[in-house]
């Protein structure tokens, strides 16, 4: 008997009894874990399941009521049509701003987040805080000034330009990212490159970088998934047909004033998410790794 049976007079619970409610109560916590994960699935898959549903349906199923998740009568078609279109151009579009702007962002970025690691500049808290909140200004903001900066220096309708509004939304979340590797990789490697007579530029790109590469593949990813899903840059600085990213031609493309294709629009935007899907499919390691190495000091 414990303190409290003695007492009181009352029998202590037996221990049996005691190891049942412990291991019910964390059966009940499992299996609400595991629902809140399931339902947290199930609404993150519903739109990805909707539009892979919708791409199979003819276009007088699309507005069926009640919906229908499994195609009465699934069809291709929606599929076929896109390779005779501008399908090519906007995915060639959306390549190379991608990769121009992972490029730019991820170099310039990198060589910041260096520059505010390991010199001990004067506001350098600032600056940092100076990135962190330009991602709170409005995006339609920077457009405005971007697109009147634009004007004057001819880059609308260019690749140019398209570069230049990814990195700018894109370069803090480098600086940061890198700037919390930077922080982790340790400073006696570098010294000991200084004692052997290598410069500061050669310990950078011969030593440092190397060292870096989760992290800077983690940043190019980042990039290049926010430069491929743009939208509104698309649509605002550039107005020809031919130079349309992918989002900005697909809206345009099968956004009518009357009609929406929207069967070919959602087969459209199925082959625009499976590059993405395999990209990280692919990388998956180096985003993870790159993404979480610098969560953790000492």
């Amino acid at each position: 008997m414990n303190a409290e049976a003695l007492r009181t007079g009352s029998k202590p619970l037996p221990r049996r009894r005691s190891e049942v409610v412990y291991r019910l109560s964390r059966l009940a916590t499992s299996i609400s874990l595991h629902a809140l994960v399931v339902a947290s699935l199930a609404i993150l898959l519903l739109p990805i399941v909707w539009m892979l549903s919708t791409s199979f349906k003819p276009l007088a199923d699309v507005f069926s009521y009640p919906p229908q998740f499994i195609p009465r009568n699934p069809t291709v078609e929606s599929y076929t049509t896109q390779f005779t279109g501008l399908l090519g151009r906007y995915f060639l579009n959306s390549v190379i701003v991608g990769l121009l702007s992972a490029i730019l962002a991820t170099g310039a970025g990198a060589l910041a987040a260096y520059g505010l690691s390991r010199y001990r500049l004067p506001g350098r808290n600032a600056i940092l805080m100076f990135f962190m909140a330009s991602l709170a200004f409005p995006i339609p903001l920077l457009m405005i000034s971007m697109y009147l900066m634009f004007v004057q220096l001819g880059l609308l309708n260019t690749y140019i330009g398209l570069v230049i509004g990814h990195t700018v939304i894109t370069l803090p979340v480098c600086v940061w990212l890198l700037k919390n590797f930077f922080d982790q990789l340790p400073v006696e490697v570098e010294e000991a490159a200084f004692v052997d007579g290598a410069s500061r530029a050669y310990t950078l790109f011969r030593i440092v970088l190397p060292m870096a590469r989760p992290a800077l593949g983690a940043s190019a990813i980042f990039v290049f998934v926010t430069s491929w899903n743009e939208l509104l840059f698309g649509l605002t600085f550039v107005s020809s047909t031919s130079m349309r990213p992918l989002p900005a031609g697909i809206s345009m493309s099968f956004l009518t004033e009357f009609e929406g294709a929207w069967s070919e629009m959602m087969a459209l935007s199925v082959m625009v998410s499976l590059p993405i899907f395999l990209l990280f499919t692919v990388f998956q390691r180096t985003f993870m790794s790159g993404v979480t190495a610098g969560a953790v000091k000492g």
